[in-house]
């Protein structure tokens, strides 16, 4: 795509991503700038708003400078409609296309790091800041990967990508066409297969947590799948005290990331066997 320049403006000479240029749009002031910064993947562009103060997206400006990537000004209506949501604080940018990471490939990199970190399955997550949120959490807690089907499930969206606020140039996404084949071929890699339900009889802290892991999160009120939930080693849940009985399954990731990762670095808690 080429740029023609309009004063201190710069606007696309012909199509846009909203006409299927782009394979992935994020968006968000940290989303963006993580991007830049980790530089996993290159950005082809970035939008800004027009008539915005210009030291809020400084430090975008410097990091796209560096790495030679194009900044458009445009109007705050054409961000909303690229993104497809109104909160992208400004910021769009379009990630260039690239080959999908393959379940082989994020199992051979997992397994050549020293821990071993688990990797996590969602079967059927279809909130996107639920999906955005357990991204965000894997990335503080060094998850190794995350799983999700093609169908049935929420996608990588501007949503996604805002809310994991970064997570995605940290945490390797996967997308198979089965879990429960998925799961078939990481056990006999030599994965162990934890499930996460409200009517397990262990908790997750009495838990000995054997390692490679993998822990599944099924969609809030339907849990994991019977087919998936056959599949597993053992069942956990976290247990709680008061009047609620169940946690959104973001939240349920966190504390399950904190409780494998976290209590097993720090030297506390039940770790890993």
């Amino acid at each position: 795509m080429r740029y023609h320049r309009q004063g201190r403006h710069y606007s696309p000479a012909s199509r846009s991503p909203s006409q299927g240029d782009w394979r992935q749009i994020i968006c968000g002031i940290h989303t963006v700038e993580e991007a830049l910064r980790h530089g996993r993947r290159r950005l082809e562009a970035i939008w800004l708003t027009e008539g915005k103060d210009a030291k809020r997206f400084k430090e975008i400006s410097d990091l796209a400078a560096e790495r030679a990537t194009p900044i458009v000004f445009t109007a705050v209506s054409r961000l909303t409609d690229v993104s497809g949501t109104s909160s992208h604080q400004g910021v769009v940018a379009f990630v260039a296309p690239s080959s999908p990471l393959t379940l082989e490939q994020c199992v051979a990199h997992t397994l050549n790091q020293h821990p071993i970190p688990p990797l996590a399955i969602l079967d059927g997550v279809k909130d996107p800041r639920n999906f955005g949120a357990i991204i965000r959490s894997a990335a503080v807690f060094g998850i190794g990967g995350i799983v999700i089907p093609t169908h049935r499930a929420v996608d990588i969206t501007a949503t996604v990508a805002k809310t994991a606020a970064g997570g995605l140039e940290h945490v390797p996404i996967v997308q198979v066409t089965n879990i429960s084949q998925c799961i078939d071929y990481l056990k006999r890699q030599g994965f162990w297969i934890i499930g996460t339900s409200e009517s397990a009889e262990v908790s997750c802290q009495a838990y000995v947590y054997p390692s490679p892991l993998v822990l599944v999160f099924g969609e809030e009120g339907e849990g994991i799948s019977s087919l998936v939930r056959r599949r597993c080693d053992g069942l956990v849940k976290i247990p709680g005290g008061g009047g609620l009985h169940s946690l959104n399954v973001a939240v349920a990731a966190a504390v399950l990331f904190y409780e494998v990762v976290g209590c097993h670095h720090s030297g506390a808690g039940t770790g890993f066997q």
